[in-house]
């Protein structure tokens, strides 16, 4: 059994390295043909960044093998009320005013299917922050269904109106970013390298030289308009950022991601937000 522990932060970075050595744990019984039991029960705080990936995969996982996965819900009543409202472990349609639940596809319109997916807490957001989510949704789902040549993507969003942020995740089994750079011939040092070009508008599209997988434009509106902060993990890469404009760069040696994952938190604005200023 896998007991699962997400150090009770509320730091996206500290919950995506602990779900991504919950996601070593779990592919190592995936190819030992094992069964996966996950024992959720002395977890007290999970932010969506963890459950996004670990159902991503276990609903993949279930998709292509015969493996048998069980769940034993947190002990906190609140937790489990929460992780069986978004569908955890596996998914759901059910969506509420505050959240998106998981919701994982296999193809077709990813980016229709992913604007469906949003449409039901955009009313609830203020100061046209649904606007900017639309656009960030597009182009991150657009860059995956363009370059990473996935089979499995997964989306979730939670909106928090105490704390007056939404946090929104989309990841994908793909090839990663430094994989597409590979596929491109463009060069690069590392994993961090080729997510610190693709964040500073290095494209892999010939005739989009400055484009740059849409992640140029998305940190800029993410970061500069909505005061939020930028999770990007891809292969052995990491990268993070802040409305400090404070950029960091992680190795994942151990514990590489299968795919890509983009984990964006964003602060609703106090004014009127007019995304075209931070889209050129």
């Amino acid at each position: 059994m896998i007991k699962c522990d997400f150090k009770n932060s509320d730091k996206p970075k500290v919950q995506i390295e602990a779900s991504l050595d919950l996601l070593k744990q779990i592919n190592l019984l995936r190819d030992q043909k094992k069964q996966i039991d996950l024992d959720f029960s002395e977890v007290t705080w999970i932010l969506p960044c963890s459950v996004l990936l670990l159902s991503s995969r276990l609903s993949e996982i279930l998709s292509k093998d015969k493996i048998t996965i069980s769940f034993k819900a947190p002990k906190d009543p609140k937790v489990a009320k929460f992780l069986k409202e978004i569908g955890f472990p596996l998914g759901s349609n059910v969506k509420k005013p505050t959240n998106c639940p998981i919701t994982h596809f296999t193809g077709g319109n990813l980016n229709k299917q992913v604007s469906d997916v949003l449409e039901s807490i955009k009313p609830n957001l203020r100061n046209n922050l649904g606007e900017g989510i639309s656009y960030l949704i597009a182009e991150l789902s657009d860059n995956i269904a363009d370059h990473s040549n996935f089979t499995y993507a997964s989306i979730m969003a939670q909106y928090y109106p105490k704390k007056g942020f939404f946090d929104i995740g989309i990841c994908d089994n793909g090839i990663t970013i430094p994989g597409a750079f590979k596929t491109a011939s463009i060069n690069f040092k590392d994993d961090c390298d080729a997510i610190k070009k693709a964040m500073e508008g290095t494209s892999t599209k010939a005739e989009y030289p400055k484009r740059g997988w849409g992640l140029r434009t998305s940190k800029k509106l993410d970061i500069e308009g909505l005061n939020g902060e930028m999770h990007v993990y891809s292969g052995a890469g990491g990268f993070l950022i802040n409305s400090k404009r404070q950029d960091s760069y992680l190795i994942l040696q151990e514990n590489p991601l299968k795919g890509t994952l983009i984990y964006m938190r964003l602060y609703v604005p106090k004014k009127r937000l007019n995304i075209h200023e931070y889209t050129k």
